[in-house]
């Protein structure tokens, strides 16, 4: 049995004809009917598909999202398919916490899901992997990017690139921009300390000093204290370099780094400091609570995304339409990570989490979704790195995020928007 099909956002389903600059090129045909060789189709009624939000923050860009993809899966399977089920998603919010991701996730499967999708977060991906191991049901994340996550045949599939791949962009961001020192605050936890093990390699390589590293506590609310360190460490720095050759870079999840940018701001020297994220650009809690302190540290971060082919556009002005506002990346992440987990169901006609495993990769390799090409590697991530730059400006007197850039994993460049 092969799905192919387009759904009402116009994405399509097929073989993957090559991969050309970062993006995929797809042949397109007519939708064909699902069938089954049983007289009785082997699956009917609702089939759950779990959801679990690593934060409160993090389902507000994600909420239209994950209403799209519900109206267009079902679309798709009265449309196109013979089979008679209609998908439901259960949400369950973690809070911050790892250990209530897991405890919602036995929530989720007590209430009959094979197949979950998040969380946004690593740490809580890893405190959920020997769950979803031991229960086999399939964990499928819109963005979680930690290489110690980077294991094949287990429960875990990734629709971001991990962190080897990102660092990569994270070095060309730092030569480019002409940074030779950089301080880091990076967040005591899977993604975090990952990034942070992955850039001293990378940054070592390419002749950029680490000139201080500090590990901060990802659920504290002010870090006041700590920049202090920051701070010192600062001026320090500025006797040996210029200004615009020191960057500070923060490596955390959405959560830490928000206070991280206001305590910041309570030592005036580091106002006047280039300042970096990792891959938490385009989120709105940046411009809502610490708008005016990042536009004025020229606050600069990325966040994976597709370059703009036709499918992506169409996708965009659809959930502008609904909200009014841009979409954060892990909108348009976990819409694929829904379509995903909704067509290796049907294609297994078995909703059973270990069936599921085995075809997940065949789907991805064959899914040219919002996203773009979704295919996986080995270890059940994204195979090909493409992120967007963004920086907070401030335009006609409000803080705003600004596409300021393009990194094509493939050549390892970044096309930066002309001033």
């Amino acid at each position: 049995m092969k799905v192919i099909g387009g759904t009402a956002a116009g994405l399509v389903i097929g073989g993957v004809a090559g991969w050309f600059g970062g993006q995929a090129s797809v042949p397109t045909g007519p939708p064909v009917t699902v069938t089954t060789t049983a007289t009785k189709p082997a699956l009917s009624g609702d089939i759950p598909i779990g959801i679990i939000h690593a934060a409160p923050i993090e389902v507000g860009p994600e909420t239209p999202a994950i209403e799209m993809a519900l109206a267009d899966i079902n679309d798709y399977v009265a449309q196109y398919t013979n089979v008679p089920v209609k998908f439901t998603f259960l949400e369950e919010n973690a809070e911050e916490s790892a250990t209530k991701a897991v405890e919602r996730a036995k929530t989720l499967i007590d209430r009959g899901a094979q197949v979950i999708v998040g969380s946004e977060w690593s740490s809580h991906c890893r405190a959920l992997l020997p769950l979803m191991n031991e229960r086999q049901v399939v964990l499928i994340s819109q963005s979680s990017s930690s290489p110690s996550l980077s294991i094949p045949d287990d429960y875990l599939f990734r629709l971001q690139p991990d962190d080897t791949q990102e660092s990569l962009c994270v070095r060309r961001m730092t030569v480019d921009l002409g940074m030779k020192g950089v301080i880091v605050i990076y967040a005591k936890e899977a993604y975090g300390e990952g990034l942070y093990k992955e850039m001293v390699k990378k940054w070592g390589e390419s002749g950029v000093e680490v000139l201080m590293a500090l590990g901060i506590d990802p659920e504290k609310k002010e870090f006041i204290a700590e920049f202090g360190e920051v701070d010192a460490a600062y001026k320090e720095a500025l006797k040996k370099y210029k200004q615009d050759e020191i960057g500070i870079y923060l490596f955390g999840t959405y959560g830490p780094d928000i206070p991280a940018l206001t305590s910041l701001a309570k030592y005036p020297d580091l106002l006047n400091a280039r300042v970096f994220d990792s891959d938490n650009g385009g989120a709105p809690g940046y411009v809502q609570y610490a708008g005016d302190i990042a536009a004025q540290v020229q606050f600069t971060a990325f966040a994976f995304g597709p370059s703009a082919h036709p499918k992506f556009k169409v996708w965009v002005k659809r959930y502008m339409d609904k909200t009014g506002f841009e979409p954060y990346f892990t909108a348009y992440s976990i819409y694929d990570c829904l379509w995903l987990a909704a067509l290796s169901v049907l294609a297994t006609q078995n909703y059973n989490g270990a069936a599921i495993k085995k075809i997940v990769p065949t789907i991805a390799d064959s899914y040219f979704g919002a996203t773009g090409w979704t295919e996986l590697n080995e270890n059940g991530d994204r195979k090909y790195p493409t992120y967007n730059i963004y920086r907070i400006v401030k335009e006609g007197g409000e803080a705003k995020w600004k596409t300021v850039g393009f990194y094509d994993g493939i050549s390892d460049s970044i096309t930066w928007a002309k001033s």
